[in-house]
């Protein structure tokens, strides 16, 4: 997973302003936008995806994906990043997803 986009949740979850900032957003292009206004290195398609799977994670629907599962085993800590965020106030950033 992008560390850009890793670092942009870490503010975002630090930060009430920009949580209620991401809460006003009413579809993904806004909130991409102003995403990449705080923090730039990470593309359109990395932010739907990281926003739809805390999305999913916080509504329930938890499951790894395939790809998600090829992460962790290539390195990549995608369950506990996407716990962390959970955990942080992430509730904030999927307000269009």
């Amino acid at each position: 997973m992008n560390e850009n986009i890793k670092e942009f949740v870490q503010k975002v979850a630090a930060n009430e302003s920009l949580q209620a900032k991401m809460q006003s957003f009413s579809d993904a292009d806004e909130a991409y936008e102003f995403a990449s206004s705080i923090q730039d290195g990470f593309t359109k398609e990395e932010f739907v995806t990281v926003m739809t799977k805390i999305s999913e994670n916080i509504s329930g629907s938890n499951e790894l994906s395939d790809e998600d599962l090829a992460n962790v085993a290539g390195g990549e800590d995608t369950a506990t990043f996407l716990g962390v965020a959970t955990a942080t106030g992430a509730v904030a950033l999927v307000a269009a997803f």
